[in-house]
């Protein structure tokens, strides 16, 4: 469907005729999908509708280089409201016109009411209204988003680090199976059986590894919110200009971070997440203000304060946030605490979790950094 919306907007601009109505549209696609229920038909040529609206609005405002939908998809998303799905009996009920129902078993209980359900490619998106429950701030801390550590947090007293080499093994393997699969891709005919085994191939490879990612990523946020119970974050803003110089393999490690997925996470299960700007804030000394260049770990050549440049950089966010400055004369937290989202299989206290590359081990505190 969406790629005939798609070919009846490339000839109604080639004609220069006037755009069609939403209602326009949808006399026009009444009765030609009989495979789809009436409400998925409105709602994908709502988004359709929108998705022209924004790039004329985009066009108009001197972006040239916005663009109207032109890919016609083999596979798209299907959009049900509520009025057409419902749970009964513990199963999910699509309808899908004269092609008859889906029913996909949900094994737990939704925690509100259900509004929404987006079925994509191997996986079903159910959207809920949940009621918003006031929790008052108690505390304010700075977040700094990073590739081998991937949150590291404090609020001026402690600091909790999130070890991020496992997200880092992961987006590497991902990148690795996925540029093999690619390659004896492009080998084969665009449209044949043996294109297609490989497309199915790829796309169970990277429903995999999006999963695995997202389990990693909600374990990891979840390590911050329970340290800081009911904080407000001041995230610094990933990343700046000066990323866009690195190397080949650490502009990709740079570019595959899920930077918005963690701002989201944080800004749901803490008491908001808020995006300042993190320039020169892993530079800066917070005792004297001096600015030095370090590897991972921060020395500074005035003071000699010494600390991992993560908790340096998170607690320059955090002064960012509350003062918007980076204003000298505050004190380094004493104890820094190191966690691994993931919980391996006889794993013991002490010992390295994962892969050998991950020197930060179980959480343990460092008395007077």
């Amino acid at each position: 469907m969406w790629g005939d919306l798609v070919e009846r907007h490339h000839r109604i601009r080639r004609r220069h005729l006037k755009w069609p109505s939403k209602q326009r549209w949808q006399q026009w696609a009444k009765g030609r999908y009989p495979g789809l229920s009436a409400q998925s038909v409105q709602q994908l040529i709502g988004e359709f509708c929108e998705a022209v609206h924004n790039a004329r609005q985009l066009r108009r405002n001197g972006h040239a280089e916005a663009r109207y939908p032109w890919r016609k998809p083999r596979y798209h998303d299907v959009v049900y409201t509520n009025q057409d799905a419902r749970i009964r009996d513990g199963r999910l009920i699509l309808p899908h016109g004269t092609s008859g129902r889906l029913r996909i078993p949900v094994p737990v209980a939704l925690p509100g009411r259900l509004m929404e359900v987006r079925l994509c490619m191997g996986r079903v998106v159910l959207t809920c209204e949940v009621p918003e429950v006031a929790r008052p701030p108690q505390t304010a801390v700075g977040v700094d988003l990073g590739v081998n550590t991937l949150l590291a947090a404090t609020d001026g007293e402690r600091a909790v680090l999130v070890s991020g080499r496992a997200a880092k093994a992961l987006v590497q393997a991902r990148n690795k199976h996925l540029s093999s699969v690619q390659q004896a891709q492009s080998r084969k005919t665009k449209g044949s059986r043996r294109w297609k085994r490989l497309q199915r191939r790829k796309a169970r490879l990277l429903a995999r590894s999006r999963h695995r990612l997202n389990d990693l990523m909600h374990k990891a946020t979840r390590k911050i919110a329970n340290a800081f119970s009911g904080a407000t974050c001041y995230v610094g803003k990933p990343f700046n200009d000066a990323a866009q110089r690195l190397g080949r393999r650490q502009a990709q490690q740079v570019s595959s971070a899920c930077n918005a997925k963690l701002l989201w996470q944080l800004d749901y299960k803490t008491c908001g997440a808020i995006v300042v700007d993190e320039a020169y804030t892993s530079q800066t000394c917070p005792v004297c203000g001096e600015r030095n260049k370090n590897g991972r770990r921060y020395r500074c050549r005035s003071c000699g304060q010494t600390a991992p440049r993560d908790v340096i950089g998170s607690l320059n966010i955090l002064a960012v946030g509350r003062q918007n400055a980076l204003v000298p004369g505050r004190r380094v937290p004493n104890a820094v605490q190191w966690v691994h989202p993931l919980k391996y299989p006889g794993h013991k206290p002490g010992s390295t979790p994962g892969h050998g590359g991950n020197s930060s081990g179980s959480s343990r505190e460092a008395q007077l950094l």
